[in-house]
């Protein structure tokens, strides 16, 4: 007989990449559970963009299988599981994810460090995070700029890798949100979470854009059609290579991956 945890959630693997499908509820107890017993983790939230790029970069690879939590965000990948394998798999985006985490973080008085974003990203997302959820406790800080390996990029950066550490380890957060862009931030929590003082960390990509209010929402409508991306599209049109990857690309992927194997 199966026990409620294994009816509650399943793993399928995508073009080598372990994907967990869960609700969200039973991924946020398990998030506590582990913040109650120690048990240090992290969170990705891989799209088709993410497990195309880990085909060619085994650091992105890594990261991606040795996380705690390999949390599906973007349909293709549900598309993509249900033609290889006849399994729906259950899609929570990244960014609502985030504010999940948030509002448990709010009820519980937990400490959060956000590290990353462009310019003044994180701090004002904080600032505006902070008018609605009282008793959360946040701090920021840019942190280096990387490399393609997720190593500081220049000196001047490693000194500021030593102060985000430090800052984030004097700070002992329960969550630690990082915002460098996929995949530097996949690459960077994986090659760092075991010096850091924290309960669990999360990438989160643009998500510190949106709260700051630099990047617009899109449409309900669009969300729930899984459609974000021909929004992200329209309103960032630098994104056309990525989202080409996305589509057709991966697909095509998909489809060869099957073909071979049958």
């Amino acid at each position: 007989m199966k026990n409620s945890n294994e009816i509650s959630q399943k793993q399928v693997t995508i073009l080598g990449i372990k994907v967990l499908s869960t609700s969200t509820s039973h991924l946020l107890a398990s998030i506590r559970e582990n913040l109650s017993h120690n048990k240090k983790f992290y969170i990705l939230t891989p799209n088709p963009e993410l497990v195309l790029a880990s085909m060619k970069n085994p650091l992105l690879n890594q990261a991606l299988n040795g996380s705690d939590f390999s949390v599906p965000d973007g349909v293709g990948l549900n598309y993509a599981s249900r033609f290889l394998f006849g399994e729906t798999l259950s899609i929570i985006p990244g960014r609502r994810l985030f504010m999940d985490l948030i509002s448990l973080a709010n009820k519980k008085g937990w400490k959060v460090f956000f590290l990353g974003g462009k310019g003044k990203e994180a701090e004002k997302a904080a600032a505006n995070l902070k008018i609605s959820y009282k008793n959360i406790k946040i701090e920021t800080f840019p942190g280096p700029k990387l490399n393609n390996e997720a190593l500081p990029a220049s000196d001047a950066d490693k000194n500021l890798q030593k102060e985000a550490v430090g800052l984030i380890n004097k700070f002992s957060p329960q969550l630690l949100f990082v915002a460098f862009g996929n995949p530097k931030q996949e690459i960077w929590i994986y090659k760092n979470l075991k010096s850091l003082n924290v309960g669990g960390a999360m990438a989160v990509g643009g998500t510190f854009r949106y709260i700051a209010g630099e990047s617009r929402l899109p449409p309900k409508w669009m969300e729930r059609a899984g459609l974000e991306w021909i929004w992200r599209l329209i309103t960032e049109p630098h994104r056309l290579g990525r989202v080409f990857n996305a589509f057709p690309i991966f697909p095509l992927r998909v489809f060869w991956f099957k073909i071979t194997r049958l």
